[in-house]
């Protein structure tokens, strides 16, 4: 359970860091990997991972693309804000 551990750490010194909180903790179901999502400088969310296992090759449907748990995201959360 060290990558979950890893996730919280970095994700709890990052938000101290920007005095701002990120989207929480999760895990997606591709990859099975530890996620948390943070908003960068242009308003933007940098995603900081760990714990990857594997992502398929090919396409996946889109409800499988998101977290197997963890909070919901904004509306604005594929929007990129740097274009």
């Amino acid at each position: 359970m060290q990558a979950i551990n890893d996730i919280g750490q970095g994700a709890e010194q990052m938000r101290l860091a920007v005095r701002h909180a990120g989207l929480g903790t999760a895990r997606h179901v591709l990859g099975s990997n530890y996620v948390n999502y943070m908003r960068d400088p242009w308003g933007s969310f940098a995603e900081y991972s760990a714990d990857i296992d594997s992502v398929p090759a090919g396409d996946s449907p889109p409800v499988d693309s998101r977290h197997a748990w963890g909070p919901d995201v904004p509306e604005d959360f594929i929007r990129n804000s740097e274009a």
